[in-house]
């Protein structure tokens, strides 16, 4: 007697290459705080200015909630701004802050030329003095030397290069540097890191005042923390809170030299050497 036998086959299903995305999450969370500072050898910005905002309340387009909301492509970009927040946790941040004093990157050895450069963003946010102000508005025929943070350890870092033979450019003697750079000026952007830390500062505005001088009001921007998205913040190399950055713009808004954490003597001399460069470089084109 014969039995029919039946041979089943199996059918290879093609394993993909692609590890679970919890997988990647974890590997970003078991980063390494950084040990020394990363060094800037080529420009930083954006391919092109770009307007963040056209209002201050901006935060997504609303032409279509929907595709905002639960489009794959919304679906990866919050999934990726998890995983910037566990890989930039507090402890993170400040043990990266500490193991370089602050220097989150070492600036470039000049300023980049114009034709390379990049850009730097544009916005719209309220200033010190009440206004709403678009930052490429008060660019304009101006070198501006950009100080950027979020933390009061920030705001000392990018202070520190300010302070020129016994003088505080940022604070009381103003107008020295105005006298010493007439074709300069100094811009404040105070990105708060949440917005309770946004509302108190909106509240100390006036005590913010009596420290600046009156003519830096409406150059001084306080910036809410959601425009200024994190991976904009990796591109310009400020994605740790706890330190404080330094960028020279031209008049175009191009990111021509930039640095970070607290001022030592050469590269005080360095930025300051720059910011002449750029000044001449701009008498130039008046000419």
């Amino acid at each position: 007697m014969f039995r029919n036998s039946v041979r089943s086959f199996s059918v290879a299903v093609p394993r993909s290459n692609k590890s679970p995305r919890f997988v990647t999450t974890l590997k970003e969370a078991s980063k390494p705080a950084l040990e020394k500072s990363r060094p800037i050898t080529k420009p930083i910005g954006l391919e092109s200015p770009v307007l963040l905002n056209h209002k201050l309340g901006d935060t997504y387009s609303l032409t279509n909630i929907k595709q905002e909301l639960f489009s794959s492509e919304a679906k990866e970009r919050r999934q990726k701004k998890l995983d910037y927040e566990i890989r930039h946790s507090p402890f993170y941040e400040t043990k990266s802050f500490r193991n370089t004093n602050g220097k989150i990157f070492t600036p470039p050895i000049s300023f980049f030329k114009k034709d390379k450069a990049l850009y730097f963003p544009d916005f719209i946010s309220s200033t010190l003095d009440g206004q709403s102000r678009s930052l490429y508005e008060i660019l304009a025929d101006k070198v501006s030397i950009v100080r950027l943070y979020s933390t009061v350890s920030g705001e000392q870092c990018s202070h520190s290069y300010f302070k020129v033979d016994g003088k505080d450019y940022a604070q009381g003697d103003y107008g020295v540097f105005e006298e010493n750079h007439p074709q300069s000026q100094i811009i404040d952007i105070n990105i708060p890191q949440n917005w309770m830390k946004g509302f108190l500062l909106g509240l100390s505005k006036s005590n913010i005042k009596k420290t600046i001088s009156p003519q830096r009001h409406n150059k001084y921007f306080i910036l809410p923390d959601h425009i200024f998205q994190y991976s904009l913040r990796e591109k310009l190399m400020c994605d740790n809170m706890c330190s404080g950055y330094i960028y020279l713009l031209d008049h175009n808004g191009k990111l021509r030299w930039a640095t970070s954490g607290y001022a030592n003597d050469e590269e005080l001399a360095l930025m300051w050497k720059c910011v002449r460069g750029l000044e001449k470089e701009l008498s130039s084109l008046k000419d």
